[in-house]
């Protein structure tokens, strides 16, 4: 057995049911979903808000590179909970694809965009 298969019997034995949309394009799998615990910018971005914190929970996805994921548009759900991409890439050996991993970050139905023009720095209307 090659590594390929051996990283996707793992996958599909320790791995969560998950399920991908692709834009209305639904695939049902099995990947790893996990919080990430080390925090690394260089990976996964960051930000600071002029008010203070705010929700910066980051996930970690493995899954198999025959279950295709694009960034800013695949939402996958996992345990009752929807993540969407923010970063992807596939992991090789040789010129074979092994693993898909990626960035995952809480999906919210109405995403707001970073600047609102109606409001100044500190969230006030003049």
């Amino acid at each position: 057995m090659g590594i390929l298969n051996s990283v996707a019997a793992m996958i599909n034995r320790y791995g969560s049911a998950v399920t991908i949309n692709n834009g209305g394009e639904i695939t049902q799998t099995r990947a790893f979903v996990q919080p990430i615990r080390y925090k690394n910018k260089i990976y996964i971005g960051g930000r600071r808000h002029v008010l203070g914190a705010y929700s910066n929970e980051k996930y970690l996805y493995i899954g198999k590179p025959s279950d295709q994921i694009v960034e800013d548009v695949s939402v996958i759900e996992c345990a009752g909970n929807k993540y969407i991409v923010k970063r992807q890439e596939t992991f090789l050996t040789g010129d074979e694809p092994v693993y898909v991993w990626a960035i995952l970050i809480a999906y919210t139905e109405q995403m707001e965009d970073e600047y609102d023009s109606d409001k100044t720095a500190y969230g006030y209307d003049y």
